[in-house]
């Protein structure tokens, strides 16, 4: 892991493979980006790369910056980093306090697919390695997803796609547990209206956010930020999978309380694949050939290790360390696990 400083504004890039040619990662600005999470985050999307067969490292970015000096700081980072991504080591997209807007001035220089940017291959990836989990149809299924936002929010539509009932949903604000459950467009419209007090706004009492993790549901889906879910609220999960929908939200001791109650954490790296898969498709396909072409390949990848003796997890990692150490000398150390 090695972290290059920009010299036009306080930022950073953290690669996770310093020799790797090509690296992807996020942008993220606060007033202070920790170069620890970052380093987490690029460690996620190694792993990512590795699992599907592709020699990328992964990367993550971080501006400190707020206020006034926000914008200016953002645009530096752009006019500083442009040759970087135009020669390919560094290929970055918006993270949290960054928009997509903000980094047009490296669109051009980015050869991916721009398709990658659309939730619903988010969704389908996530969606689809729950289906590979739990043997197939998830038709009846209901599932609880930690985190509402734009994003998300093509978890549920994939979700609801899939016939699985969307009986809980959490934000900052608070938990909604709708028994009957909550469809896609509601919830969309409901975010659109009230952003995170949208769960006051669905009809039911608002518990406390964390509520979420123990609401009656057979899937898990969180994802609001790294670690969100930790040994206490795995305590109260009483499901058949969690699915991360966004890097790292599992700590490792929620991963060992999980493993105890035989529930199966499925890998980030590999349920948020989505736009990774998106970014460098063969040929020229239609949106759908796309979407069944990232489908098809995450739920290859859980139906080959949603059996391993350690946990899908444990397995995954294991997979994409092997394909690591067929081109580096030395395995990175740590794996994607939130503390």
């Amino acid at each position: 892991m090695t972290i290059h400083k920009l010299e036009s504004t306080d930022a950073f890039v953290a690669f996770d493979l310093s020799d790797a040619q090509t690296s992807v990662g996020i942008v993220r600005c606060a007033r202070k980006i920790l170069q620890g999470g970052a380093k987490d985050l690029a460690r996620s999307t190694t792993y990512a790369g590795a699992v599907f067969g592709f020699r990328v490292g992964g990367a993550s970015a971080g501006i400190n910056a707020q206020g006034d000096a926000r914008d200016a700081a953002i645009a530096a980072f752009v006019e500083e980093l442009t040759p970087m991504v135009a020669g390919g080591r560094f290929l970055v997209d918006a993270g949290k306090g960054v928009s997509a807007d903000e980094l047009a001035g490296l669109a051009g220089a980015d050869r991916r697919d721009r398709r990658r940017h659309d939730p619903a291959l988010l969704g389908a990836g996530a969606v689809a390695a729950a289906g590979a989990a739990l043997g197939g149809d998830l038709s009846g299924r209901t599932a609880a997803i930690e985190g509402i936002d734009a994003t998300s929010l093509g978890v549920a539509r994939a979700l609801e796609a899939a016939g699985v009932g969307i009986t809980a949903v959490s934000t900052p604000k608070g938990t909604s547990v709708v028994p009957d459950g909550v469809t896609a467009s509601d919830l969309a419209a409901a975010h659109s209206a009230h952003g995170p007090d949208l769960v006051s706004h669905l009809g039911v009492d608002v518990a406390p956010a964390w509520k979420v993790f123990g609401a009656p549901s057979d899937l898990l889906f969180p994802g609001s930020k790294m670690g969100a879910l930790t040994h206490q609220g795995a305590e109260f999960f009483g499901g058949a999978a969690v699915v991360p929908w966004a890097p790292i939200p599992v700590t490792a001791k929620a991963l060992a309380v999980l493993r105890r109650a035989d529930v199966a954490v499925l890998p980030d790296f590999v349920t948020t694949a989505g736009p990774l898969l998106a970014s460098w498709p063969t040929g020229s396909p239609s949106d759908a050939d796309l979407t069944a072409l990232v489908s098809d390949a995450i739920a290859e990848v859980i139906d080959g290790v949603r059996g391993h003796a350690d946990g899908p997890l444990l397995g995954a990692c294991y997979r994409a360390e092997e394909f690591l150490g067929s081109w580096q000398d030395k395995l990175p150390f740590g794996r994607p696990l939130a503390a």
